[in-house]
């Protein structure tokens, strides 16, 4: 609450000044004025016959920056251009009475001219074209020019529709203008809601308004080519029969009874079958241009003379006109038919099309209104508390929403927070990371030999079974182990123990594949999983690998006992035994656990006969170590 008395901050004051329009403005004001007349004279067409005008987007615009009512006569003058476009005045009466219609709605409504950015014009402008806008447009278009029902409702539509995109364009234009003015540090910022209804409405209204501009493009070509492709017939028809030929009758009749032709030869003679319409075309017709008939080849000729564009269109002709080669010369076909069930036609698919895009657009407007108010509600929930604070904060760059201007303090400061926290839980993180890494080698590696453990030979195993049977590739799985490993190690000690075990592994891996794997799967033993390896190569591998494991000795510790005992003892280096077992993947074996129980079946049987041995699947062989 402020104080009585107390002077109102210069940046509150901005919000209840009523913008008024001086010398520095009168340049844009006539720039305005001109945009507006230009624009009217550059109509973008949207479907056959219908035309967007964008001349009152400037008076709006005007409007709604300044509040002044220079922008009905503005708007007034801009709609000028409408009685040369379309040959009447009424439009004029419409457009003029929509601008007086905002401009009372914004004063009356709409609050402090600081709100004029809240998004309510357009809400006005399609009130305006609901209540007063459309009953106008029936009562100048239907009652006072007879315009057809069809007609009458594609104009209905279209200048519903083109009022309330035009006030949408302008709406645009001034948050464009007050985020311009807000980087200035000048005007009264932009409004969250405002911002809001802008981006929905231009969201939701620009698709639905390219997808219907191509649909309708899209019909009036098809309804051309349909037109075209009859009197095309006709033409060809007419080329090859006889003056009295009954089939060009017949044709013409199926095709259409309102078809006719004529042919001019080149000594000037015509046969025509209705010579007083062509002379009627001659005379009071034209050719009304490619802006609405992109079919090449068709024509289409409209009334001349001062007449409501709407009727030259309904009363015109499709036109189509050939020469072909004949026995006495060139001749010129010509064939023409009444365009007005085809034009009706398509102008019921416009209104259609436009009636669903000014539905859209209503519905964005709703939608973003209700977003925006939402938006504010949520703003003033979380700036109350805020704006009650003592703590004295350092100036920052502020937001140019106004109404997030107070939040950017609060939210720069928690961003700092946020910032520290996210780099300790980065380094956390981090760190946590790498102790699973440590873990996952602990828990699959063994530490002595750097070989896999046990738990990773059973997951490897299944990894490299599964594969093999899906892609029908061999898979061996070798194990061995030294003869008498537990006398060696109770005679020489632990620590010979362990620099045999891993000068077994050293050896092994020096001779294994990149897809070969080797795994410590008991105290003495060891396990070798050989991917794309058959009965025969792994046969091969057994052997090779036997004898160079046979190479690896045990050499007894110089600080050994026996080192003290004397000769007798045979303090030489020791040559160890190794025996291996071998087994590869059959259909027999159901399970990954057969495979290595295979393999270590063999090994056992191999230990059990004489000396070192390899055996594969259990089956001895004559060979020894």
């Amino acid at each position: 609450m402020q104080p009585a008395g107390a002077a109102v901050p210069a940046q509150d004051r901005t919000d209840t000044i009523t913008p008024r329009l001086g010398l520095p403005q009168l340049p844009w004001l006539a720039l305005l004025t001109g945009l507006a007349l230009l624009l009217n004279t550059l109509p973008l067409p949207l479907f056959f016959g219908v035309q967007l005008l964008l001349g009152s987007v400037p008076p709006i615009l005007a409007l709604l920056l300044w509040r002044t009512w220079w922008a009905v006569p503005l708007g007034t003058v801009a709609s000028l251009q409408t009685w040369r476009l379309w040959g009447h005045p009424w439009a004029i009466v419409i457009f003029s009475l929509e601008m007086v219609w905002l401009c009372l709605g914004l004063r009356r409504f709409n609050g402090p001219p600081a709100q004029d950015s809240n998004g309510r014009v357009v809400l006005q402008a399609i009130a305006y074209w609901l209540l007063l806008g459309t009953p106008l447009v029936l009562l100048f278009y239907g009652r006072v020019m007879g315009i057809d029902p069809a007609n009458v409702t594609v104009v209905a539509v279209k200048q519903s529709f083109n009022g309330v995109f035009n006030t949408m364009l302008a709406f645009a234009g001034l948050i464009l203008v007050r985020a311009v003015q807000a980087r200035r540090g000048e005007g009264p910022g932009l409004s969250l809601r405002g911002v809001i209804v802008t981006l929905t409405l231009m969201a939701i209204t620009l698709p639905t308004l390219l997808i219907g501009i191509s649909a309708g493009q899209q019909l009036e070509q098809a309804v051309q080519s349909g037109a075209l492709d009859g009197l095309r017939t006709v033409s060809l028809a007419v080329s090859r029969a006889g003056a009295g030929d009954a089939t060009k009758r017949l044709l013409m009749d199926q095709l259409g009874g309102d078809l006719a032709y004529r042919r001019i030869e080149a000594s000037g003679r015509t046969v025509s079958s209705d010579p007083a319409l062509f002379v009627r075309l001659d005379d009071q017709f034209s050719d009304g241009g490619r802006n609405h008939v992109p079919v090449a080849d068709l024509a289409i000729l409209i009334p001349r003379g001062p007449m409501p564009a709407l009727r030259r269109w309904v009363n015109g002709y499709w036109s189509y006109s050939q020469q072909y080669a004949g026995p006495g010369g060139p001749y010129l076909v010509q064939v023409v038919q009444p365009a007005r069930p085809m034009v009706v036609r398509l102008q019921q698919q416009s209104a259609a099309l436009l009636g669903v895009t000014m539905a859209v657009l209503v519905l964005g407007a709703l939608v973003g209104h209700w977003l925006g108010r939402r938006f504010e509600r949520e703003c003033a929930l979380v700036l109350s508390p805020l704006q009650n604070t003592t703590r004295l904060m350092q100036p920052l760059r502020l937001s140019p929403v106004s109404e997030l201007r107070s939040m950017a303090l609060l939210v720069n400061h928690r961003i700092r927070q946020v910032n520290l926290l996210s780099e300790s839980l980065r380094q956390a993180n981090a760190r946590l990371r790498q102790s699973q890494l440590e873990l996952r080698e602990l828990l699959t590696c063994d530490p002595l030999t750097g070989c896999g453990n046990r738990k990773a030979l059973g997951r490897r195993l299944e990894e490299e079974w599964l594969r093999s049977r899906r892609s029908g590739e061999p898979l061996t799985c070798l194990c061995f182990a030294v003869d008498g490993f537990a006398d060696l190690k109770r005679r020489w000690g632990r620590r010979a123990g362990d620099v045999l075990l891993q000068g077994l592994a050293e050896a092994t891996r020096s001779r294994l594949r990149v897809t070969d794997h080797i795994f410590r799967s008991g105290a003495d033993g060891f396990t070798l999983l050989a991917t794309g390896c058959g009965a025969d190569h792994a046969m091969t591998l057994a052997r090779t690998l036997q004898e160079v494991l046979g190479q690896v000795t045990l050499t007894p510790p110089p600080d050994h006992p026996a080192r003290r005992s004397g000769p007798q003892l045979g303090l030489d280096p020791i040559r160890i035994r190794v025996s291996m077992g071998v087994s590869c993947l059959t259909a027999q074996l159901e399970r990954p656990e057969d495979l290595l129980l295979a393999a270590e079946q063999a090994l056992a049987a191999a230990q059990r006969g004489a000396g070192a041995g390899l055996i594969f699947q259990g089956t001895p062989t004559a060979e020894a170590a």
